[in-house]
């Protein structure tokens, strides 16, 4: 574990306590695309001759899912906004997209199965879903403006893949000043190696808290 030991100097970053009407999850591309054996993600491993070469990543990804549908169902119940948070884009070609995020679409086209949420945590009526084209949420999206129209001051994520988009719309909305948390066993990688290591970077000095599901809710007060 590497551990900067700057933050043995600083005072414990300090929180006011948890308001259910200040907070927002975000779930983070958790979408067919990037987390179904049949989704984008993995007919490129198909079309390539590599079936099992994210075969860890879509495991990982059903290993967080009830862990997910937990907090889930604790947002719904007790007022916190849940955004779901996906990869879509304007042209069939992504071209509106980052470059060289999606790279192989001659050969392994996108379809609309792609773009829905995982089935097991699909949004209910009139939870938001937000359309990035981006690795952080915050660079392609009006989300900061929406979450603060809502009056937003908290943001838990949660998602996939760790190290990537989770760990970019984190790292964005501490920067702009939300108290932040990383919903640590709600999350997944390609790998578990790479899912630890993004998760001791992203919260050594505890800028950016790292709960699981279960400690956020005692921690809540239920």
């Amino acid at each position: 574990m590497v551990h900067d030991p700057y933050w043995d100097l600083e005072n414990e970053p300090v929180e006011p306590a948890f308001d259910a009407s200040k907070t927002a999850l975000l779930i983070i591309d958790m979408q067919n695309m990037c987390g179904h054996p049949q989704g984008w993600m993995g007919r490129l491993c198909t079309d390539q001759g590599k079936p099992d070469h994210l075969k860890e990543r879509f495991d990982f990804m059903t290993e967080i899912t009830p862990n997910l549908q937990k907090l889930l169902g604790f947002c719904r119940t007790n007022g916190v906004e849940v955004f779901h948070v996906r990869i879509a884009f304007r042209t069939s070609t992504a071209r509106d997209g980052k470059r060289g995020l999606l790279n192989r679409l001659e050969e392994t086209p996108l379809i609309p199965f792609d773009f829905e949420i995982l089935a097991g945590i699909a949004p209910l009526e009139d939870e938001i879903i937000i359309d990035k084209t981006s690795v952080s949420t915050f660079n392609s999206t009006a989300i900061d403006q929406i979450l603060r129209n809502m009056g937003k001051d908290r943001v838990w994520t949660s998602g996939c893949v760790t190290e990537g988009c989770v760990e970019l719309t984190t790292r964005d909305a501490a920067d702009r000043g939300y108290y932040t948390t990383l919903v640590t066993d709600c999350c997944a990688s390609s790998t578990h190696a790479a899912h630890d290591d993004a998760v001791q970077r992203i919260t050594d000095g505890n800028i950016i808290r790292g709960y699981t599901a279960d400690q956020l809710i005692a921690r809540a007060g239920h």
